[in-house]
């Protein structure tokens, strides 16, 4: 299928590794020009080696920030314009906050998890649309979490920040509809990232078991039996970025296995 984004630019924010490595690869297989970004020069060195490797020299850029700043937003930001002059892809990602429960977390990690998920996603969405607007055209995708529809225990810091990124990105989607600029979230469940593999790592030294069986133990109890490929969470994020995803704003979209028991 021909998605007709070839050419265009888009942002991948925390792209070296995971979720967001894998959807910066997917677009640059779209014939998209990507610019991939993460707060860890080794892991960014890692990506883009990767991608030369996957012939993908050419055809994206590399920046080094902390997206939890609006220092680091800022400077994103103005890098890509140094590339292009237009922005007609945004996809807001970052790794989860501090897991925990109310009684284990205080006031200082509430403030770095809002920084981090909400404030860099309506700061770096702030900047971008107006570039979308005069070119009625863009395309706006949050990773957030399936704690945005269902809080998971020991995530409290994820559950009220994935939803306030949802809450804010429904209300953008009604406000810049009719300039063709669709906005969208994308939920993970249990997609094997470093994200879950530190969970699994938590739950193992709780109980005693190893972590393979952890890992395994927490796809069983899915609908579809296993646990998630990042192959398979970015091939619908690149699809709601196309023209063929013209129709299609405003929504919470799960890539779960069936984790989601609500029927919407």
């Amino acid at each position: 299928m021909n998605l007709e984004i070839e050419n265009k630019f888009a942002i991948v924010c925390a792209s070296s590794k995971g979720l967001g490595f894998a959807i910066a690869n997917s677009l640059l297989n779209e014939g998209v020009k990507v610019l991939i970004c993460s707060s860890k020069k080794t892991s960014l060195d890692e990506a883009s080696s990767q991608l030369i490797n996957n012939g993908f020299q050419n055809n994206f850029h590399t920046y080094h920030a902390d997206l939890s700043s609006t220092e680091g937003v800022v400077g994103l930001f103005k890098f890509a314009l140094s590339k292009t002059i237009n922005i007609d892809i945004l996809i807001n990602n970052c790794g989860g906050p501090d897991p925990g429960d109310i009684e284990e977390l205080n006031e200082s990690q509430l403030d770095e998890a809002i920084n981090k998920n909400l404030k860099s996603t309506f700061t770096l969405t702030k900047l971008v649309l107006p570039i979308m607007q005069n070119n009625n055209w863009g395309r706006i995708i949050n990773i957030t979490s399936s704690s945005a529809k269902q809080p998971i225990d020991g995530l409290l810091l994820s559950n009220i920040t994935r939803a306030a990124v949802t809450g804010f990105a429904k209300s953008i989607s009604n406000q810049y509809a009719k300039y063709n600029i669709l906005v969208n979230n994308v939920l993970p469940g249990r997609i094997i990232t470093n994200r879950i593999i530190e969970l699994a790592e938590k739950k193992a030294k709780e109980t005693g078991k190893p972590i393979e069986m952890v890992l395994d133990s927490m796809g069983n109890d899915l609908p579809i039996g296993r646990l998630g490929k990042p192959d398979e969470f970015a091939s619908m994020v690149t699809f709601l970025c196309s023209e063929k995803a013209s129709y299609i704003t405003g929504n919470s979209i799960n890539i779960d296995g069936g984790l989601i028991k609500s029927i919407f």
